[in-house]
C-alpha cells in the first residue's frame, strides 16, 4: 500500500486573495490568537507570498490595526 502525498498549494495563489495591510480581517486568518505570525508549513503559502504576507502584517502592526501581541 503507498500513500501518495497531497500537493501543497499556496492558499494565495489558489485563491487569488488580496493581501494588504489595509485588510486587517484577512490577515488575522495567518497570525495566532497571540498575535505571531504563522509559519509557511501552517498557513499553507509560498516564499513569495509568506514574505509578502510578513510585510504587509508589519504595515498593518505599525499603523495599529493588528495587534503587535494578545494578552494570553
Amino acid at each position: 500500500m503507498t500513500m501518495q502525498h497531497q500537493r501543497k498549494v499556496c492558499r494565495v495563489c489558489d485563491q487569488g486573495l488580496e493581501l494588504r495591510y489595509t485588510d486587517p480581517e484577512t490577515l488575522r486568518q495567518f497570525v495566532n490568537r497571540r498575535g505571531k505570525i504563522l509559519s509557511r508549513r501552517v498557513s499553507r503559502l509560498c516564499a513569495k507570498h509568506q514574505n509578502w504576507m510578513a510585510t504587509e502584517v508589519d504595515r498593518a502592526r505599525k499603523l495599529a490595526l493588528l495587534p503587535y501581541e494578545d494578552k494570553p
